[in-house]
């Protein structure tokens, strides 16, 4: 029979190991989500959501410094997924109709537009830095 010291430093050794595997997985997955487009579209969207749906005021806010139009690219409407009522040529079908609350208020502010870039679209609005300064402040006074 083997001492009981040499079979607990196996079981050591072998939870070690498992520990290094599972370190390198978690290193591996959270570098792969960190570089991907993905993590940012998902989060891009629950923070959108969130503003429409809950921050009203600054929503309005930010749509008071906003300056451009649309130019109906559609880069908007492929940040997570395709929207669905996009059509074959790039246009939304029911730009003057319908569109969700989300898609009538886009991009609620710089971040957006940047997360519109990455995917290699040109949005056609732009925030001015100073007007989008005074009206962030303009709550705090």
């Amino acid at each position: 029979m083997q001492p009981i010291s040499l079979n607990v430093n196996r079981w050591f050794d072998q939870v070690s190991v498992l520990i290094t595997f599972l370190y390198r997985l978690m290193f591996t997955i959270t570098h792969a989500l960190a570089n991907s487009r993905f993590l940012l579209h998902t989060t891009g969207k629950a923070r959108r959501f969130w503003l429409v749906h809950f921050r009203k005021e600054y929503v309005q806010r930010q749509l008071f410094v906003r300056s451009g139009d649309c130019r109906q690219c559609g880069a908007c409407c492929n940040l997570l997924f395709t929207c669905p009522m996009l059509t074959k040529q790039g246009r939304c079908y029911v730009y003057g109709y319908c569109r969700s609350r989300a898609c009538k208020v886009f991009p609620i502010d710089q971040r957006d537009i940047d997360e519109v870039t990455i995917c290699g679209g040109h949005c056609g609005y732009r925030f001015d830095r100073e007007d989008a300064y005074k009206v962030r402040n303009m709550g705090r006074s």
